[in-house]
């Protein structure tokens, strides 16, 4: 049997937030039929049965097998459906039209991936609250080969390129793979292959998810070095302007803080940046950094 969609979950540990998902999908207006596939990693809180309840394809792994690319082609390679589409345990659908509206651009025969817009958790601290209305905006955004001409622009640019939320031509994902060996930042590296490919990448503001990660400044910096090694394999060539787009950023955070009268967030929002360009930016460098410090 084939489906329209398969819906791909990572799961470990996924909480009360992924019953919430799980019923959300339930509820999903959908002209198409769909399955739902889950990769395990080990979960112990009772990840598994929630999972059962909603008649969903479960395949486990050890949790040291989990990896942010082989483990998404994976759950590809167990579907059955036309279109991938791939959601974190911690994405939150926000109404019941997602997934027709996250495959909608896919009707394009020129189109081959779409991504969905993620908006902060309604608690989400201030500085996430603008993160994400600054880097996912709610105007459509269509992307060509060119963009993919400069990795390193593209990187910085595209943020909304990501796997929390999107929709992907299975024929095309039989072409082009995750690759095996990023580390992290998969999806990025993904759609530039994507595109180089020729095909076309649609950002769907309409598709939206609920989903932010309140970070500890400690777990940031971790987070950011990651991403900044990721940065480093991936955009190999053409220049950033790294600098310029984080002044840039930073300036209008602070008028969102003012403007919403934050004020006492300012001084914590300025650490926080810091921290953030700091753990970025030594990531970028780690090569230069000797073993025992990393």
């Amino acid at each position: 049997m084939t489906f329209d969609l398969s819906i791909i979950l990572l799961i470990k540990n996924g909480g009360r937030r992924l019953e919430l998902l799980m019923e959300s999908l339930e509820r999903q207006k959908f002209s198409g039929s769909f399955e739902i596939i889950a990769i395990d990693s080990g979960s112990k809180d009772g990840s598994l049965e929630i999972l059962e309840k909603y008649n969903t394809r479960i395949f486990r792994i050890k949790p040291e097998e989990f990896h942010h690319s082989r483990t998404r082609n994976l759950g590809a390679e167990k579907s059955k459906g036309e279109v991938l589409v791939y959601l974190t345990q911690d994405a939150l659908p926000i109404n019941n039209d997602l997934l027709e509206k996250l495959v909608n651009p896919l009707k394009d025969p020129e189109v081959a991936v779409s991504y969905g817009r993620q908006i902060a958790n309604p608690d989400a601290a201030d500085v996430n609250k603008f993160f994400y209305s600054y880097f996912y905006p709610d105007e459509k955004k269509v992307l060509s080969k060119e963009v993919a001409n400069n990795p390193k622009k593209f990187y910085i640019n595209y943020i909304y390129v990501s796997d929390v939320c999107s929709a992907i031509k299975k024929e095309v994902w039989d072409e082009v793979r995750f690759t095996d060996d990023v580390p992290m930042s998969e999806d990025k590296d993904f759609a530039l292959k994507v595109l180089k490919a020729g095909y076309g990448i649609v950002y769907e503001p309409e598709a939206t998810v609920y989903h932010s990660h309140d970070y500890s400044l400690h777990s940031l910096f971790k987070r950011r070095f990651q991403d900044g090694s990721a940065f480093s394999n991936i955009a190999l060539e053409g220049e950033s302007g790294f600098f310029g787009r984080g002044f840039k950023f930073v300036t209008e955070e602070m008028k969102f803080l003012v403007r919403e009268k934050k004020f006492l967030g300012i001084p914590y929002a300025i650490i926080y940046n810091f921290i953030d360009f700091l753990g970025f930016f030594l990531g970028k460098h780690e090569k230069y950094i000797p073993g025992f410090i990393k």
